[in-house]
């Protein structure tokens, strides 16, 4: 498997996106890229989910664990196929995240 992107927290190889420190207390979520709809770049900010260290509020919105998050200013929501929460992800390069699930999910 070749490794497309790597930081801290994310992992793209090249057949799916894995998302360490998902689950509470401990686990990774992996995402086939044929299991994603649509991948949003978002502004983040306090009000938006920039102070939120993991989990979910009111919104359908999963944060994974991101220590650094609050230094971020951008964030990936990820849509899945056949599931209603969107995974909120904070990759230290949100730009070059996108080009790739955008290009993998051709």
């Amino acid at each position: 498997m070749a490794i497309l992107y790597q930081d801290q927290y994310l992992l793209c190889d090249s057949d799916a996106l894995i998302i360490e420190n998902y689950y509470f207390p401990v686990g990774s979520k992996r995402i086939p890229y044929d299991k994603i709809r649509q991948v949003t770049l978002e502004t983040l900010d306090f009000w938006n989910g920039g102070g939120r260290l993991w989990g979910m509020g009111l919104s359908p919105h999963w944060f994974h664990l991101d220590l650094h998050r609050w230094q971020k200013k951008h964030c990936l929501i990820v849509e899945e196929v056949d599931n209603w929460v969107q995974s909120v992800i904070t990759p230290d390069d949100p730009e070059q995240v996108l080009t790739l699930l955008q290009n993998q999910n051709r």
